[in-house]
């Protein structure tokens, strides 16, 4: 399966549409998160139908830079992954919504909300041949979440969580200039990087997980 990885759109629709022109042909579109840029659940569904256009299946998560009304609108569109699991082609994938609280006026959850989200959709999944978390926020205390201030800005649930279930693959973005590949344990994590910037992620997942970082 070719995966599409996106993450921070920030509503740059016109640059997503290169993007997507840019990855063609995908099998599954990922979206983590910071679609908009505190926008609306209207300019989230443009975002949507845009992906959707590819005729693949699009799967989606909410970021901080979000809210909590356009992440009732992915799930209005069926294709939210946070807090629960889809299976496609034996590839179990859940994810999370938002962030860690970080800054005010932002989309987020605390951490024992967070392990309860990733726990609740791991278990609709857990009987996949492989299992794929995408999630807006990175696991917290490696190279993929360090600002460049040097502080660790991603999610402490998140990292046990990866720790103890070790899935083939994390997509992520939120921390911008922390964009690449880093591995936890047997876990391929991937901060796909700024879409508003033209980045985004090519990821194979076949017996391994090749992850192939580009720019439109």
């Amino acid at each position: 399966m070719k995966a599409l990885g996106v993450t921070d759109i920030h509503n740059r629709v016109e640059l997503f549409e290169h993007i997507l022109n840019d990855a063609s042909p995908v099998d599954l579109v990922l979206l983590g998160g910071d679609l908009t840029n505190f926008g609306t659940p209207a300019n989230v569904e443009v975002i949507i139908r845009i992906a959707q256009s590819t005729n693949v299946p699009v799967l989606a998560v909410a970021g901080n830079c979000d809210s909590a009304q356009i992440d009732q609108r992915l799930v209005d569109l069926g294709v939210s992954v946070s807090g629960r699991g889809k299976i496609l082609d034996d590839i179990g994938i859940h994810g999370l919504s938002a962030a860690p609280p970080w800054r005010k006026g932002m989309y987020d959850f605390k951490e024992e909300e967070i392990a309860l989200l990733l726990e609740t959709g791991y278990s609709q999944v857990k009987d996949a041949k492989r299992h794929v978390v995408l999630a807006h926020v990175p696991p917290r205390g490696g190279k993929l979440d360090r600002t460049r201030f040097l502080q660790h800005a991603g999610s402490s649930a998140l990292r046990d969580f990866v720790d103890k279930h070790q899935p083939a693959l994390v997509v992520c973005g939120h921390i911008h200039e922390a964009r690449g590949v880093e591995m936890f344990g047997r876990t391929t994590a991937v901060n796909c990087g700024s879409a508003a910037s033209g980045y985004y992620a090519m990821i194979e997942l076949d017996d391994e997980v090749h992850v192939d970082l580009r720019r439109c």
